[in-house]
């Protein structure tokens, strides 16, 4: 009885990846994109999206960060090594490399793929760095023998999985088709604590890649309302992410002094990249108050540099076997906690948790204690993959943070009622009983302590035992008594 909540709080701790950045000391990154060159990309990606959407996730990555491109079909084929992004010849050479990314390869060989991002990256965890693969593939493992294809596509679960295990390395899979092997890139992802994403249309393609370095990086962004943002004191570059409602789209940014730029009429300090489904566009030294994004579609972004940024900090309830996540939340200017009261006292903090359902949590914080900090708790109910947005605004200020955790919960304790979302109904059917098996997190199956002893049959084995006794006890009676009259006849 007393060992239950011990073997619940160690599956729980094994079973939620947190975010990294949500601490104080986010790794830089060593990010190897791995893009699939095979000749049927020319068909699932016609017009060759995945360059400009991969040009977009380098773009966004720090000057602290490093890049590798590799392409891949029959074999895996280094573009560029790991290289750091801190001067502008350096990501101008990573951008580039994307553009040698042909669709001219027979096979789709994804071990060999995943074996050289392990060699590229097998040093980055001791050396302080955060390692990921980001893999894109339109096709399942194919070397043009399908005995030969099924033993490497075995061998990236047995073999190689372990090593990404060992070299702490995260795969986040893009699958460019619904005929892609969805269930080895899933698979893949979920063993190596990464994310799956299935881009089958073209305007989901650079959101996947977006998504991607949120989760990587978890940025500073600016939350937008109406695709409308407001500039603090404090911002000194923010990059603006606007999605086209088609091709023919044109993206305007309008100013708080209400003057109109585009890519063709741009601001001296503006750098404007368009593409077919979006236009990206980078500010250094924005001008303070609020700015607006015209003639756009929805889902747009702001990532922002910043003097003051919104950090969190995810931990679990100190109580014994409690599933309870503590939330804390604050602003950092410099290396310090925001304390100032001015600041403080009308700032509004807010968490929005989408369940693995779909289903939406709104949370409000409390006001800020003593040392600037603003905490609650947040129970996760279900099995899967949450997505968190935490904003604190004001009237001039702004900030919010984006990330995903996972959730793996027992089945005895993780609750599938959804939260804002009734389910339709369905017709019960009889489910046949299967023995239980262990509880598995990441590394070890955990299993459920013995059952106690049913007290029936307790008292069962003590008559029986008794009776066993007695019966002895008799026999040598009755032994020791026939000893005893032979020697006195004798």
């Amino acid at each position: 009885m007393t060992r239950l909540p011990t073997t619940l709080l160690l599956i729980l701790l094994a079973g939620f990846g947190l975010p990294a950045a949500a601490t104080d000391d986010k790794k830089p990154l060593d990010a190897v994109l791995i893009m699939d060159s095979s000749g049927s990309m020319k068909s699932t990606d016609p017009k060759e999206l995945r360059k400009p959407a991969a040009k977009l996730f380098i773009t966004l990555l720090g000057k602290q960060d490093q890049l590798g491109v590799m392409s891949f079909s029959d074999n895996a084929y280094p573009i560029t090594w790991l290289t750091t992004l801190d001067t502008q010849v350096n990501k101008t050479r990573a951008l580039q490399a994307t553009d040698k990314i042909s669709s001219k390869g027979a096979y789709t060989n994804i071990h060999a793929a995943i074996a050289r991002g392990i060699d590229l990256l097998k040093e980055s965890d001791a050396k302080g760095r955060e390692p990921i693969i980001v893999l894109m593939s339109d096709g399942k493992m194919d070397v043009g023998d399908n005995a030969r294809s099924a033993e490497l596509r075995k061998k990236i679960m047995d073999e190689l999985m372990p090593l990404i295990k060992q070299y702490k390395i995260k795969i986040y899979s893009i699958a460019f088709t619904e005929q892609s092997d969805q269930e080895l890139l899933q698979e893949i992802a979920d063993a190596s604590e990464g994310r799956y994403a299935l881009a089958a249309t073209d305007s989901s393609l650079h959101k996947a890649f977006t998504k991607i370095f949120e989760q990587s990086k978890e940025p500073n962004m600016l939350p937008l309302t109406e695709n409308q943002f407001v500039v603090d004191a404090s911002v000194r570059e923010i990059t603006i992410l606007a999605n086209k409602k088609t091709e023919q789209s044109k993206i305007f940014l309008e100013s708080p002094g209400k003057v109109r730029y585009n890519a063709k009429a741009p601001k001296e300090s503006m750098q404007w990249f368009e593409s077919a489904d979006f236009e990206m566009i980078t500010i250094s030294k924005p001008e303070i108050g609020d700015w607006k994004i015209l003639f756009s579609d929805n889902d747009n972004k702001a990532y922002i540099v910043a003097d003051i940024e919104l950090r969190s900090r995810f931990a679990f309830n100190s109580t014994v076997g409690s599933q309870a996540l503590s939330i804390t939340a604050w602003l950092k200017k410099n290396e310090d906690v925001v304390r100032e009261s001015d600041l403080l006292k009308s700032m509004e903090v807010k968490l929005i948790v989408e369940h693995p359902d779909g289903s939406i949590e709104k949370m409000d914080f409390p006001g800020a204690n003593a040392d600037g900090q603003y905490i609650t708790q947040f129970t996760p109910t279900q099995d899967g993959i949450y997505a968190a947005t935490l904003t604190a605004t004001s009237k001039t200020f702004q900030r919010q943070q984006v990330f995903s955790f996972r959730s793996n919960l027992p089945a005895q304790t993780a609750s599938h009622k959804p939260v804002e979302h009734t389910p339709e109904p369905v017709a019960e059917t009889p489910v046949k009983q299967q023995p239980a098996e262990p509880v598995k997190t990441d590394d070890h199956a955990v299993t459920q302590p013995p059952e106690e002893i049913d007290i029936a049959q307790a008292a069962m084995i003590f008559v029986t035992v008794n009776v066993v006794l007695i019966l002895i006890g008799v026999n040598v009676y009755f032994f020791l008594r026939s000893r005893k009259k032979k020697s006195a006849e004798q």
